[in-house]
């Protein structure tokens, strides 16, 4: 007997192929089904995912629908429709880039008003029938429970389309919605069965009158038998008892009449509780159960039953550079080999601050599953504005290098100009549309379109007061070869990245970083930069990188410099990178030449330990670094 009908397929599961008849006296949840689940997820796709006023379908509810086993089996092309979406980050797909075959056109067709709206559930029924008209499948237990299963969910549906077709309902779309919810919510589905032969499976309410010689009662724990939980009722309970209405006290003196009449001719009882408290389950037996421990003459016996799991404790975890992994690290970097990668900041400072997350990412080539978010992550927020910042400065350069004052002053007055501009890049970054298609922002994605729209007035701010200047690049890739003496040979390794800007004034070329969040480091020397720590300045060591490749590629006196946005508001503000110790007086960096020896010494060991052979790759010691790891599933931290 099962307290709970929730366990009723674990139940099914965990039968033994000994017992070769079972009959199931309980119905099975309907919406424990796929049936369920599809009707619902289309339910939410053809309301709340669908906008009448763009004629758009939302991607979330898109997703969904095409991720659905159903539709991956009626349709060749839903998996690779729903990679595609996915990888361009289409938010509102129109229902003309759905329609790949006649099953997705027919699925993703608009549909309006409720008599429709059944009509079109029903015919969606009848294709996933034909799912299970294969003969070699028929015999297959699960799949004659879900063939059943769509047979009542068709026959409500239908019966939802006469009561609507004959005006006897009259209802919203969404009132329409939650009512098809409800209904097959509460729907089960019998099981056909023997009743006389093999083990009974039933709930509670169906051993009424039944003797049984061997019983097993699951989870007898209070608030299951007898059910937790009072009347739903808007009469309060002290009326119900005066006018002699149903109570909690009444229920609970039927269940227990079905519990002790159940047990009164039985010859062997096992009775089993969950003694683990989680949720509102307090791990407590039922009151039933108390009463026989106390009161009953027979003999009992108790026992505690455990799984036998404990908690594994996370191994440390060092990656050898075995013949394998040297010979994916020198296909990667070795400019020996065609197709061979750079080394960029972001990878130099991975491995700084954890070198199996370098192995991971830069040797295992491990990469995160794509995934379509609303959200705008800080990473993305960056993108945008490092985009809309170029787009602006790129109309500021069109009759020359030089950006002037009075440039810049037109441009901050001319507020749709600049709005514009993140517009743009909101569409080629994140909405991932091009031509006159505008933005379709929800509320978020609009307070942040704002606020880069603030950010680029306050970096035009301040270049008004460093004006007149000459703009050198935008996004400039830049890259050096510098070999790396190893035991076995010399590699030739090429270094580089992208940098966001490069402006020149007098004699002075600054490479200029764009930061959009966080706060200024200011590290004491150059070890500190590649000194593994929390505090390590690892955006000062990328502009240095930077700055060390210029250095040799130009005449100028290199300046690094990290722009932040949100405090580039202040007139006394300089983006330059200082250096010095705490509660000391700090030196600009306006001329990396100074430093560039000491930085390119100190590189030039990393990169030998990098390709040491016999330096693993190991994890880093500093467990906050792992918060927000893309890898910490796999390090089990």
């Amino acid at each position: 007997m099962l307290c709970n009908e929730a366990l009723l397929l674990p139940v099914l599961h965990s039968i033994p192929q000994e017992v070769k008849n079972v009959n199931v006296t309980m119905g099975f949840p309907l919406a424990q089904t796929p049936v369920y689940s599809f009707i619902n997820a289309v339910l939410e796709l053809q309301t709340n995912g669908y906008r009448t006023d763009t004629g758009r379908f939302i991607h979330e509810a898109v997703s969904t629908v095409l991720k659905h086993p159903y539709t991956r089996r009626l349709s060749a092309h839903a998996e690779l429709l729903e990679r595609e979406l996915t990888r361009t980050n289409r938010f509102y797909p129109l229902p003309s880039e759905l329609k790949k075959d006649d099953f997705l056109a027919f699925l993703f067709t608009p549909r309006n008003g409720v008599k429709e709206l059944c009509s079109y559930l029903s015919e969606l029924v009848k294709e996933i029938s034909v799912i299970y008209r294969k003969e070699s499948e028929y015999h297959d237990i699960f799949n004659q429970l879900y063939r059943e299963s769509l047979f009542k969910c068709f026959t409500t549906l239908n019966r939802l389309y006469t009561l609507i077709e004959s005006g006897e309902l009259d209802v919203r779309t969404d009132t329409l919605k939650r009512l098809i919810g409800k209904v097959l919510a509460a729907s089960n589905i019998p099981f056909h069965g023997e009743p006389a032969i093999g083990m009974q499976v039933m709930g509670v309410l169906e051993t009424r009158n039944l003797d049984f010689r061997n019983l097993i009662i699951l989870s007898l724990n209070e608030g299951q038998l007898p059910k937790a939980g009072g009347e739903s009722s808007f009469i309060p309970y002290n009326l119900r008892k005066a006018f002699g209405m149903t109570t909690i006290e009444h229920k609970n003196a039927v269940y227990a009449y079905y519990f002790y009449r159940l047990i009164q001719r039985a010859e062997n009882i096992t009775l089993l509780y969950n003694t683990s408290a989680d949720g509102l389950n307090r791990g407590e037996e039922s009151r039933f159960m108390l009463q026989l421990f106390i009161e009953s003459p027979h003999e009992i016996t108790r026992e505690y039953l455990e799984a036998g799991q404990s908690p594994c404790g996370s191994q440390e975890i060092k990656i050898e550079k075995t013949a394998g992994v040297w010979k994916r690290m020198q296909d990667a970097y070795d400019c020996s080999n065609p197709g061979s990668s750079e080394l960029s900041p972001s990878a130099l400072n991975t491995y700084l601050d954890c070198r199996l997350k370098f192995y991971y990412r830069y040797v295992a080539g491990l990469k995160t599953p794509e995934e379509v978010s609303a959200e705008i992550d800080s990473a993305l927020f960056g993108t945008i504005f490092h985009l809309a910042a170029q787009l602006a400065y790129t109309e500021l350069t069109s009759n020359g290098k030089t950006i002037r004052k009075e440039d810049l002053e037109r441009l901050l007055r001319n507020e749709v100009k600049l709005q514009s501009y993140v517009d743009e890049a909101f569409k080629e970054k994140f909405f991932k549309v091009t031509g006159d298609e505008k933005p379709e922002y929800n509320g978020i994605q609009l307070i942040n379109s704002k606020v880069i729209v603030s950010y680029l007035k306050q970096l035009l701010r301040n270049d008004l007061q460093y004006a007149p200047f000459d703009m050198v690049a935008m996004e400039k890739p830049v890259e050096e070869e510098v070999n790396v003496e190893t035991e076995e040979k010399t590699f030739t390794l090429r270094i580089g990245g992208v940098i966001d800007r490069m402006d020149a004034k007098e004699d002075t070329l600054r490479i200029v970083d764009y930061k959009t969040g966080g706060s200024p480091k200011t590290p004491a020397n150059i070890e500190q930069l590649f000194t593994p720590s929390e505090t390590r300045p690892n955006y000062i060591f990328q502009t240095f990188l930077y700055a060390a490749i210029m250095s040799r590629q130009q005449p100028l006196k290199v300046a690094p410099a990290l722009l932040y946005i949100h405090r580039a508001a202040s007139e006394s503000y300089s983006p330059v990178v200082e250096m010095g110790e705490p509660r000391q007086p700090k030196i600009p960096v306006d001329n990396f030449a100074l430093f560039e020896d000491e930085f390119r010494e100190r590189l030039s060991t990393l990169l030998k330990e990098i390709f040491n052979k016999e330096e693993p790759f190991t994890q880093t010691e500093d467990i906050k670094k792992c918060a927000y790891c893309d890898f910490k599933a796999i390090c089990r931290r």
